[in-house]
């Protein structure tokens, strides 16, 4: 079997350049051309990571820039009618219109939809297609979003990369629980705690008492769960937006990094484990990875990915992703005991706060 082909752009940036829309549009659009990404007369439909509704610099949710480069990308390149490019996200049934209103406006996609003139998608709201791929470990029934399955529509995965308090690393797999559909059975954190630890009041007593052996059982649980929804829905496309990572827990305690990476490739097992090793992370200090290639799908160590660096616009060759590894790289904050120590590594964000502090 072949190897997987994943792509890495990366740009050097100061403190002030990682503020600048340009910095994180021009590299998505950069490595989309470089590959000369084909959606096959489909409408494209892309999903970022809004859903913590998080304001567009905090690091959190995918840059709405990014998406605007990728935009760029379809429109003007591609040549797909920007009546045929949508960008979605789901919230839950039961947030009210000016909730979603908010979340699209806080994170900065409702000033980049008007001036692109593309349409944001309530996924919610078009209901799902259920699949049962077989081969499945926790979820046999999945429902996914029409638009994220229909065979007419051009997929693209644009995941953050970040840490996570429970996957320890956001990035493709994770981010397709937001094109399950309905809202209440994505809640995954939620169920991989009870089929995990059962139906009990620990939960109620807060992670004090978990020790890592527990948060890895944790761990293991919700990793068959992505790794069910993505036999559920492969995504056509996958481009992390790691123009500014984040460690810490994913929301609002942790540290942005100018990485100026964007990593990308058709195949998302492969995208993630080279997105982890770049962040720092192995298959053997990450559940997500260990499940995936013990399960078969994902690639069993960075050598088994055709890894090229994309350059000045053009595929510039096999590139060594250890030249690219976060240095220091990306702490995880579990909130567990074990953790404790380095919690003061990490900011805590204020979400009304006008900026966002980088680390060099």
């Amino acid at each position: 079997m072949s190897k997987p082909d994943v792509y890495i752009l990366k740009n050097h940036l100061d403190g002030e350049e990682a503020l600048d829309d340009a910095a994180f549009a021009g590299p998505a659009r950069e490595i989309m051309r470089a590959l000369d990404v084909d959606p096959g007369n489909r409408a494209v439909m892309m999903k970022p990571n809004v859903t913590a509704g998080a304001p567009r610099n905090s690091g959190i949710v995918t840059h709405p820039a990014f998406v605007a480069g990728l935009v760029d990308y379809f429109v003007e390149d591609a040549g797909v009618p920007v009546g045929e490019v949508y960008v979605g996200e789901a919230t839950s049934r039961l947030t009210s219109q000016a909730q979603r209103d908010l979340g699209w406006a806080r994170s900065g996609y409702t000033e980049m939809a008007r001036e692109k003139r593309v349409r944001l998608l309530e996924l919610a709201d078009y209901g799902n297609v259920r699949v049962t791929p077989g081969n499945t470990v926790q979820l046999h029934n999945i429902g996914i979003s029409r638009w994220a399955a229909a065979e007419n529509v051009f997929y693209v995965n644009v995941p953050k990369l970040k840490t996570h308090n429970l996957g320890v690393v956001t990035l493709c797999g994770k981010n397709q629980q937001g094109v399950m559909i309905p809202v209440t059975e994505r809640h995954l954190c939620s169920d991989a705690w009870r089929a995990t630890f059962g139906r009990d009041d620990r939960r109620k007593q807060g992670r004090e008492w978990m020790r890592v052996e527990d948060h890895e059982a944790w761990q293991r649980t919700i990793a068959h769960m992505h790794w069910d929804v993505f036999l559920a829905c492969r995504p056509d496309f996958n481009v992390v937006e790691g123009i500014v990572g984040r460690d810490g827990n994913a929301f609002y305690q942790g540290r942005n990094f100018p990485t100026g990476l964007v990593v990308a490739g058709a195949s998302m097992a492969a995208v993630d484990l080279v997105a982890a090793h770049l962040m720092g992370f192995k298959p053997e200090n990450l559940v997500y990875l260990q499940v995936g290639i013990e399960r078969g799908l994902c690639p069993p160590s960075i050598g088994d990915v055709n890894v090229h660096l994309v350059r000045d616009g053009e595929v510039a060759g096999v590139a060594d992703p250890d030249r690219y590894r976060a240095d220091p790289p990306f702490e995880v904050y579990r909130d567990i005991p074990a953790d404790y120590a380095k919690k003061d590594l990490f900011d805590e964000y204020d979400p009304n706060a006008e900026d966002f502090q980088i680390t060099a």
